[in-house]
């Protein structure tokens, strides 16, 4: 479980001229990405990478373009290497290297196979790992742990929870530090390592996460864009992403379903005046514990002249970890890998602020509700950040939808099974 930290940061004012920190030369995209011509996709956040790992630029933007290929590579490799992949993931410890497990030995066909699925992506660099348990192996023993969660978690004062390393080959159990488990909690820990032996281990948590709806944080004019305060009567969110329909073409903004449930009228959002316009009502939410938490407001009026003209932007501010960019572009959109870096924008937080993903597949209790399927990351966070933009190198990977107070541990839903669920595509 995450507890959300007051992060150090001095808070952007929207609209003002900031001096941004003197830009490399761009990495190379891959050709298959779409956006606009003559971007240096990793302006915004390689410097404070760099920062970060004690690097040079060129290193840092040579390790996100590592990061932006991979999880193309691990889609590749669920097929090309069937029975035999053992997941992918990025090696913080290791200069972020991007790692790819096989199980049994690392032998000639391996090699040969993941090479030229390497080279279909265009990534030059990873290290093969042979590994005991494969993807689909974790991906079972992860489905089981979860649903026992689920069961022994009813109830309860105190939260398991359960999700994927594939860094240790293994599945992971969250045990909280605090407070008293149950019989039935306290029987399913040791039944896990009766039946998973070496391949579950265990983690302290703080037994459960906090959805987070706040206020007091910045706007934008128009177009309308992610990274911004979203207001309703009774709660403040953050947009998450511009979406538009499969069936229609119709417009929506990508938020957290906890802030939608029960808060089904209009929802509006002001400009640098603070001047209120309104957004347009809830289309659609979901809260559950096998398809997540994400909500569709409909944007009503769009138009260029009036409305808010939405694009997909999102807002990243100034901070120690990135460079101002209020038109930062969403080219596609990803399935997440541990080890990755990932930044956000909430309107609580109010500065971008970029961490790792430590934990997929994740079960835990999110706002008294056992949820699966969650990403976990050590991005900072604060009531009212609830459903804001997880992104990374205009990759668009998540919305955010908890944490805990007080620390850098941050929960968010999956932006491919937001797509999925509410029936709509990222804006690209």
């Amino acid at each position: 479980m995450v507890r959300w930290k007051k992060a150090a940061f001095s808070a952007c004012a929207l609209g003002l001229a900031v001096a941004l920190l003197p830009p490399a030369s761009a990495a190379a995209r891959p050709a298959a990405a779409a956006g606009p011509a003559g971007v240096d996709w990793f302006a915004e956040e390689a410097a404070g990478f760099a920062k970060e790992r004690g690097i040079s630029e060129a290193e840092a933007r040579e390790r996100m373009s590592w990061q932006l290929v991979a999880p193309d590579l691990d889609e590749r490799l669920q097929t090309d290497l069937g029975a035999r992949f053992g997941s992918v993931w990025i090696d913080v410890r290791d200069g972020d290297r991007v790692k790819v497990g096989v199980t049994g030995q690392v032998d000639g066909p391996a090699q040969s196979i993941v090479k030229a699925a390497a080279q279909a992506v265009g990534l030059t660099r990873y290290d093969l790992v042979g590994v005991k348990r494969s993807a689909a192996r974790l991906a079972a023993d992860n489905d089981w742990l979860a649903e026992e969660v689920i069961r022994v978690n009813r109830g309860a004062t105190v939260f398991l929870s359960a999700g994927l390393r594939p860094d240790l080959n293994a599945v992971q159990l969250g045990v909280p530090g605090k407070g008293e488990l149950t019989t039935a909690q306290k029987d399913l820990v040791k039944a896990a390592q009766t039946r998973l032996g070496d391949g579950v281990v265990p983690a302290a948590t703080s037994g459960g996460y906090r959805t987070f709806l706040g206020c007091d944080a910045p706007y934008c004019d128009a177009p309308l864009r992610g990274g911004v305060k979203i207001n309703h009567p009774d709660v403040s969110c953050t947009s998450g992403f511009v979406a538009q329909s499969k069936v229609d073409s119709k417009k929506y903004i990508v938020t957290a379903g906890h802030c939608a449930m029960g808060n089904l009228g209009t929802w509006s959002s002001k400009n640098a005046a603070l001047t209120p316009k309104a957004i347009g009502p809830v289309h659609h939410w979901i809260f559950d514990t096998y398809i997540g938490d994400m909500a569709l407001i409909r944007i009503s009026d769009t138009s260029v002249a009036t409305g808010w003209d939405p694009r997909p932007w999102v807002m990243v501010t100034y901070s120690p970890q990135t460079n101002q960019n209020t038109t930062y572009h969403i080219a596609e959109d990803k399935m997440s890998l541990f080890g990755m870096r990932v930044c956000t924008t909430g309107m609580a937080t109010r500065v971008t602020n970029c961490g790792i993903v430590i934990e997929l597949g994740l079960t835990a209790n999110l706002g008294g509700l056992t949820m699966r399927n969650l990403g976990r990351t050590t991005n900072c966070s604060k009531p009212g950040d609830s459903g804001a933009p997880m992104f990374a190198s205009h990759v668009a990977y998540g919305i955010l939808v908890g944490g805990v107070e007080d620390d850098c541990d941050t929960v968010y839903q999956g932006i491919r099974t937001a797509e999925r669920e509410l029936n709509v595509n990222i804006l690209h």
